[in-house]
């Protein structure tokens, strides 16, 4: 394996890295190859692509992520103004205590890290947000509060969709490696993992004996009502009468099986039958 590396050009390095940080740091060095990043993320592509099964794929990314010293993720869809901050996570293992604080103190709203996802379509590292910005003593510490479950830094993957949809593959850990080649990785590993697990949660939805699937017209007046319209304005909107209206978000909600209008929209991007 030596020999290869040096084909690479890794001579000089050598003797650089053994030189400040002894034989050890070499052979991880050398473990963690531009090549062996690369045979990693194809062989973790390979094996999710064959996995159906929600926890088997989850497992598959932890034990994945933990190659690069990442011990957290959360994989979700940024709540709209009418979604719980649950509603679209579809695998988190920070710990609840933790998501519990940071939900009811609304950091969603606050944290630089997720706020720099409207500033970019990149992968960006906790890191390199505060580097670039100009954080205040209240985003500093809203970081910082990551070391409370060992996190001094993590890697954010924003996940766009050509509907505006906003979702985020973040993981973190205590001194991850995220080197350029750790990054390319893992930027492929954050796709790759959301939408297998956006593949089998709507698998699931379509094996539910009571899932009953919207109709095109229900979907485009649901959008409409998620827009924060009325009956009146999507009538208005759509050429057509406020009861017709009013008769599809009826259907709609008996479908889904809502209590209101506001849950039923809610259900409805959770199953992929709309989104915002």
């Amino acid at each position: 394996m030596l020999d290869q590396w040096r084909l690479r050009g890794g001579c000089n390095t050598t003797k650089l890295v053994m030189g400040r940080y002894g034989t050890n740091h070499l052979g991880a060095l050398l473990l963690k190859s531009n090549l062996h990043y690369a045979e990693r993320t194809l062989g973790f592509i390979e094996r999710v692509g064959q996995l159906d099964d929600h926890d088997l794929i989850c497992a598959e990314i932890e034990r994945e992520l933990l190659w690069y010293g990442l011990t957290s993720v959360t994989i979700m869809k940024i709540p709209g103004p009418t979604e719980l901050f649950t509603d679209g996570i579809l695998l988190n293992t920070r710990p609840s205590e933790y998501t519990e604080h940071y939900e009811n103190e609304n950091y969603l709203a606050k944290d630089p890290v997720v706020l720099e996802l409207f500033l970019t379509m990149d992968a960006y590292s906790w890191g390199d947000v505060r580097r670039s910005r100009a954080l205040n003593s209240k985003q500093k510490f809203i970081i910082d509060e990551g070391r409370e479950f060992g996190a001094t830094d993590g890697f954010m993957v924003p996940i766009h969709s050509l509907s505006g949809e906003l979702s985020i593959f973040s993981s973190c850990g205590e001194d991850p490696d995220l080197s350029k080649s750790a990054r390319a990785s893992l930027e492929i590993l954050g796709m790759y993992g959301f939408e297998a697990l956006r593949r089998t949660q709507l698998k699931q939805r379509d094996k539910d004996p009571a899932y009953q699937p919207l109709t095109q017209r229900e979907r485009e007046v649901l959008q409409w009502v998620a827009a924060g319209k009325t009956d009146e304005e999507i009538a208005d909107i759509l050429s057509v009468a406020t009861t017709t209206i009013t008769f599809h978000v009826q259907n709609a909600r008996c479908k889904l099986n809502a209590c209101n209008r506001t849950y039923a929209v809610v259900k409805a991007i959770k199953y992929g039958e709309i989104v915002i």
